[in-house]
C-alpha cells in the first residue's frame, strides 16, 4: 500500500473521530482535540477486542461442526 495513502487515511480517521466525538459529547472542538489521541486508542482497543472475539466465536463454531 502506498505510504502517502496510508497517512491520508489515518489523518481522515483522526479527523472523523475528532469531529464526531465533539458532536456526540459535551466537549468543544478544542477540548476534543486534546482528547482525540485517547479516543483513537480507545477506538483501536475496542475494534481489536471485537475482532478477537469474532475469531474466537468462529473457531468455536468450526470445532463444534467438526471442521
Amino acid at each position: 500500500m502506498n505510504q502517502r495513502l496510508l497517512w491520508v487515511a489515518m489523518g481522515a480517521v483522526v479527523l472523523v473521530v475528532w469531529l464526531v466525538g465533539a458532536a456526540v459529547t459535551r466537549f468543544t472542538l478544542e477540548e476534543m482535540a486534546y482528547l482525540a489521541p485517547l479516543a483513537i486508542i480507545v477506538l483501536g482497543v475496542t475494534v481489536g477486542l471485537v475482532v478477537l472475539w469474532v475469531k474466537v466465536v468462529r473457531d468455536s463454531l468450526e470445532r463444534r461442526r467438526g471442521g
